[in-house]
Formats: C-alpha cells, sequence, structure tokens
C-alpha cells in the first residue's frame, strides 16, 4: 500500500469520488473504512441500483465499484449503459466489478459489459486498492468492435490487433495524482474521445452489417425458418439501429437514410419470416454494401470483401454461432 502513502499525506486522495454498490452492510463498512485510511473520503456506498444509478448521474463519479447481481444482475446493464453514454456525463468512469459465483454465463456478461476488472468474493479491502493502483497507474485503453466498448480485454499485449486502442480520460488517476481538472478541458477531452469511439463504432458496424447478410441469405435459400436466421435477423437489425442513431449529427449523417431502409427491410423480413418477399430478401446485400461504403469511404471494395468472407468462413468453423 505504499503507493497510496505519498497521496495520503498529500492528501490528493480525498478529492475522488468512488461510488460502492455492495448489498451486504458489514461489506460495505470494512471497505469503507480501508480506503478511508489510504485518504479516501468520498465514498457513497448504496444496498440498490436505483440510488447508485442517480448518484452516477448528480455527482461525477471517479470510480464505481459494483456488486455483479445488485438488484438481481443489474451491474452489468448499468455499466453498458454507461459506456455507450445512457446514463451520466463521463462514459469512461472506472468499474470494478465482485463476484460471489464466478459461473461462466456471469463473468462473461460482466466481462463484455466494459468492466475494467472483475474481483471474486471474498475479496479483502487491500486487492481492491490493489486494484485501484493499477486503474492510477496503468488504465487499458478502450477498444471497440460491434458489440463491446471498454477496456481492453486481451491480456497479452504483445499480441498483434488490427483493433485500435484508444486513449480516454481517467480521473480517478488525476485527482489521486493531485492534477487540477478543467471541467471544460476535462468535457472536451470525454467529447473527442466520446467522437473517436463513435467513428469506431461505425466502422465496425458497417462491417458487422455486411457479414450478418453474408450469414443470412444462405438461411434463407433452405426454405425453413432456422435458429442463425432469426439471430442473424434480430442482430441486423438492432445494429442497423445503432447506426442509424451513431450517425446523427455527424459526417456520416447522410448514410441515415440508407440505415432506415435496411431496418425496416429487415424488421419485414423478420415479421414475415415464413413467407418473405423475395424483393426484400435482395435490398439486403445492395443496402449493406451501400452503407460499408458510405461508412468506409476510402476502403479498398476487394480487401473488404476479403475480409468479410474470411469472417463468414471463420462462422462455418465455428459451427455457425452467432
Amino acid at each position: 500500500m505504499a503507493f497510496f502513502e505519498q497521496q495520503r499525506k498529500n492528501s490528493y486522495a480525498k478529492n475522488a469520488t468512488i461510488l460502492f454498490g455492495e448489498p451486504e452492510g458489514s461489506l460495505r463498512q470494512a471497505l469503507r473504512i480501508a480506503l478511508n485510511r489510504e485518504g479516501f473520503e468520498g465514498i457513497v456506498d448504496f444496498d440498490r441500483m436505483r440510488a447508485l444509478r442517480d448518484a452516477v448521474v448528480k455527482s461525477a463519479p471517479d470510480l464505481l465499484i459494483l456488486d455483479s447481481e445488485m438488484d438481481v444482475g443489474a451491474a452489468d446493464a448499468v455499466i453498458q449503459e454507461i459506456r455507450r453514454g445512457g446514463l451520466g456525463d463521463n462514459p469512461f468512469i472506472p468499474v470494478i466489478v465482485t463476484i460471489w459465483e464466478p459461473t461462466q454465463e456471469i463473468v462473461q456478461r460482466v466481462a463484455s459489459s466494459g468492466a475494467d476488472d472483475i474481483m471474486v468474493k471474498p475479496v479483502s479491502p487491500a486487492q481492491i486498492l490493489d486494484r485501484i493502483k493499477a486503474i492510477v497507474q496503468a488504465r487499458k485503453p478502450f477498444v471497440v468492435t460491434s458489440d463491446y466498448i471498454g477496456p481492453d480485454r486481451r491480456k497479452d499485449d504483445t499480441r498483434k490487433s488490427e483493433i485500435p486502442q484508444i486513449e480516454v480520460p481517467n480521473t480517478l488517476r488525476a485527482k489521486v495524482r493531485g492534477e487540477e481538472i478543467n471541467r471544460t478541458e476535462l468535457s472536451e477531452s470525454i467529447q473527442k474521445a466520446q467522437a473517436t469511439i463513435n467513428d469506431e463504432r461505425l466502422r465496425r458496424n458497417a462491417f458487422q452489417i455486411a457479414f450478418l447478410v453474408e450469414v443470412i441469405l444462405p438461411e434463407f435459400k433452405k426454405r425453413e425458418v432456422t435458429a442463425p436466421l432469426l439471430k442473424g435477423l434480430e442482430k441486423l437489425l438492432e445494429t442497423a439501429r445503432d447506426t442509424a442513431t451513431r450517425v446523427k449529427g455527424t459526417k456520416w449523417s447522410h448514410v441515415s437514410e440508407l440505415c432506415s431502409s435496411l431496418m425496416q427491410v429487415t424488421a419485414s423480413l423478420r415479421d414475415t419470416v415464413e413467407q418473405p418477399e423475395r424483393k426484400e430478401i435482395e435490398l439486403l446485400k445492395p443496402l449493406a454494401d451501400a452503407i460499408a461504403a458510405g461508412l468506409n469511404p476510402n476502403a479498398d471494395a476487394g480487401e473488404l470483401a476479403g475480409q468479410i468472407s474470411n469472417a463468414v468462413e471463420g462462422y462455418k468453423k465455428r459451427g455457425g454461432a452467432l
């Protein structure tokens, strides 16, 4: 805990605001005492998610510590809402999640929500302080895919990836280090990072739309309602909807009408999946191609097609699981 000794002497840690969601009162008290000893004074704890959600909006926290099953598994939904910019002013708040029963389903759900760290209970205050130290000293940059926004989850930093890493504001680090936070500059920094993430998400969405269409079209030829067809249509509609929302007010706003058309066609095919209109099926690929071209104007069409083809082949090798 030597890391926090200097910070406590300089009284920097007391400036940080920590929201702690935990149903067990004794655990809340133990962590509060431990954090107080390290100089953290701005700790607000909750035993219900609704009150914590309100605090995220009103208090601009620098760190969240949440129990995964608060209010029956609401933590991951709240984290996703934060990361997507739908809750509070800062989608980059560091989040530590604690779990009592680390089943594969729960761990996957929380990891996919955009949490910085997952800790299996029982955890000691010292362990949590070590994780806070890691977030202050070496928080991982954010990455964006078609279904994930959050800290890079790769354990091997040397492994090559085409997914760019995005540095995001870290108010916890700034406050613990005693750095002055200019609210105007922070707001501008958050907006800049959000714009970068939005552009990357749109690029990933365009790829996902094209990929899903390539998966869906062969399923229609089977003339039967299959699980990949139903799930593919739902994911296609969801991705088109997310894209339509994200292009509003951006340099990509001209793609909005294409997204709306794709949403209408996809929704219609989903609702008439047993007897779909051939004309609507035939519209899927040109709409997907137009969206891909609109969101990737400088991309080589042949190279993009090759990437999509490789993704489809990988999908088949995995057994066709979306």
